[in-house]
């Protein structure tokens, strides 16, 4: 009786042959065999070298490697409230604290801490007709450890810079960031005016 066991073309046939309770297996085609091994091992996402050595071998080494990204644990304020009791007069907020520590930035690299309005003006309240631009927000320049505070006017279209520190520093934060919302003689109902702002910490090259 001959059997023959088919597993995909082109990769293995096998044919048996009995003879009186002896069997005789022939392998064909080992060849496409050994190439698909080889292509699966090419097409893995990590090389493996195979070398034959002598027992016991110390020849064999692997490089280990930690990629190490610039990276800070920061804080900033979640919401900056402004009491307006006189619109004809400008209003100071009360003084925040923004930090940046456990900062791990490239060698010779500097942290820079930015904001941005998320949109050009303020979301006025239900009936309200003036509002304020974001162009109405401006912010002081207080001491900063690790760094030096910029005087800045917030903006929809671009990041402004609020801080830059040193090379290679190890902190960089405030506690007396000071905001201050300009006079607005438009605005006449009262009720919450609001606008988002994003922030961007980015390492900058000296």
């Amino acid at each position: 009786m001959r059997r023959v066991l088919s597993l995909g073309a082109p990769a293995v046939s096998i044919r048996t042959k009995y003879t009186k309770g002896a069997s005789v297996v022939t392998m064909r085609r080992l060849t496409s065999v050994l190439t698909l091994g080889v292509a699966l091992m090419l097409l893995g996402s990590t090389a493996v070298v195979a070398v034959v050595v002598p027992l016991p071998d110390t020849s064999q080494t692997t490089l280990l490697t930690a990629a190490v990204g610039e990276q800070a644990n920061v804080s900033v304020p979640s919401n900056v409230g402004f009491s307006v009791f006189d619109t004809s007069a400008s209003t100071d907020s009360a003084n925040q604290s923004v930090s940046a520590t456990s900062l791990i930035l490239e060698s010779g690299h500097h942290l820079q801490i930015s904001i941005k309005a998320n949109a050009a003006s303020f979301t006025k309240p239900l009936g309200g007709t003036g509002t304020w631009e974001a162009t109405d927000v401006s912010w002081n320049a207080p001491a900063w450890t690790g760094g030096t505070g910029s005087t800045g006017i917030l903006s929809s279209a671009a990041y402004n810079p609020v801080a830059n520190s040193v090379a290679d520093p190890s902190a960089l934060s405030t506690t007396a960031l000071k905001y201050t919302l300009a006079a607005h003689g438009a605005v006449t109902v009262a009720g919450s005016y609001t606008l988002a702002c994003t922030w961007k910490f980015e390492c900058v090259a000296p």
